[in-house]
């Protein structure tokens, strides 16, 4: 069990990465017809604007995690909080194609996501690490929910500024607490190496290779998804856009209830094997189920399955992940995550944008043959693993 100051500590990275995830969460639903509307637009760089956060989050997750290393979680993190609040701001005022593509970039660079991740490794006992992590990722996933019921509501009451505002104001938020409520790391006795010889050091890690795959691959299957799906139940099945919360919220509910017990058991009972490669057969039977039923039923049916299986890996990566390396290199491992996570997101987008002329029935075969073709090496390199109970994992 958590206990009282670890749970405080995981409140507290809890709301600032939540910060961060609404302001993506929000935009999401909403973005793409406000920014099509703006001065100097064309379906480009409206598609780069979506995609222009993701793009600088990969390319700045690795420095960040590193300088968290090298000098203060919470000075990072602090730092990344204030550019993706100005970041925020802009966007609520731009008027024009390029004053949004730079508010997007800001966005972006406030690349906190591994610095989050190491700091709570930091102060949580390694023991009940998946448990927090479980607990940011159902936060995560809530966040999902309530911003693809809430954003159709706020954009229409209030207009999409108003959203990039609010994401602002929040992030100010998640700053105070940051220093108020969390403690700054002991800083680690072993020196810190030069950041380009480390980095060739993770990048041979194989069991760090596999992980950093995985979640590259699960958030490009989640994106090009998000922007295929969508258009496909309004145009094809003629369900309107304000009632997609009906699909979604319950699959996020249901896939988060499944969640717990799997993750109790890959915890307790010594099933963190089993529970990995299940996520990743449940999100290939997603796409072939969807395959097999052309209906807003089939539809429903594989964001059920993927959901499902995409909250059974998302907490047990990044605990696996910081148990492959110490917590003088954690800050970088995390930034390398990042980056192949947010750049498959980036790749998520573009792949969206050709599947979305040719159609949905492609994207579910090509993102089936991309699954299994991951189920077979993950399982492939998991058989050379043992992972034992509370977490003792050794290659």
């Amino acid at each position: 069990m958590l206990t009282k100051e670890e749970k405080k500590v995981v409140a507290g990275i809890t709301f600032v990465v939540v910060a961060r995830f609404l302001g993506l969460f929000l935009l999401l639903p909403v973005l793409s017809p406000y920014v099509k509307k703006l001065e100097g637009s064309t379906p480009m760089l409206t598609g780069l604007a979506i995609g222009m956060y993701g793009l600088t989050q990969a390319v700045l997750q690795i420095p960040f995690g590193y300088l968290s290393d090298k000098y203060s979680r919470k000075g990072v993190i602090s730092f990344g909080l204030l550019v993706y609040a100005l970041g925020s701001f802009l966007g609520g005022i731009a008027t024009n194609i390029w004053s949004m593509l730079f508010a997007r970039f800001l966005q972006g660079a406030g690349a906190i996501s591994s610095a989050a991740i190491a700091l709570a490794a930091d102060l949580v006992r390694e023991e009940v690490r998946t448990v927090a992590f479980a607990h940011i990722g159902a936060a995560i996933g809530m966040t999902f929910a309530f911003s693809i019921v809430a954003a159709p509501f706020l954009a229409g009451h209030f207009g999409v500024p108003f959203i990039f505002f609010l994401t602002g104001a929040l992030s100010l938020l998640a700053l105070l607490y940051l220093w108020f409520f969390i403690k700054e790391p002991k800083r680690h006795e072993k020196e810190i190496e030069p950041f380009l010889r480390l980095l060739p050091q993770i990048l041979k890690d194989k069991n760090q290779i596999a992980i950093d795959l995985s979640i590259g691959i699960l958030h490009m299957l989640l994106v090009s998804m998000f922007t295929v799906i969508p258009v496909v139940m309004i145009e094809d099945f003629h369900f309107p856009k304000p009632e997609h919360w009906k699909i979604y919220l319950p699959v996020i509910l249901i896939s988060l209830a499944i969640m717990v017990p799997a993750i109790i058991a890959a915890e307790k009972k010594g099933k963190m094997k089993q529970v990995y490669v299940s996520g990743i057969a449940l999100i290939a039977l997603s796409y072939l189920t969807g395959l097999l039923f052309h209906s807003l039923w089939g539809v429903f049916l594989t964001l059920l399955l993927y959901f499902i299986g995409f909250h059974l890996l998302e907490p047990i990566l990044p605990s696996l992940l910081t148990k492959f390396v110490g917590p003088e290199k954690r800050g970088i491992a995390v930034g390398v995550y990042n980056t192949v996570q947010f750049s498959g997101a980036f790749l998520g987008g573009i792949l969206g944008g050709i599947f979305l002329k040719l159609g949905m029935k492609p994207l579910f075969i090509f993102n089936l043959l991309v699954s299994l073709g991951w189920l077979l090496g993950i399982y492939s390199w998991i058989k050379g693993v043992e992972i034992k109970r509370r977490e003792k994992v050794q290659p």
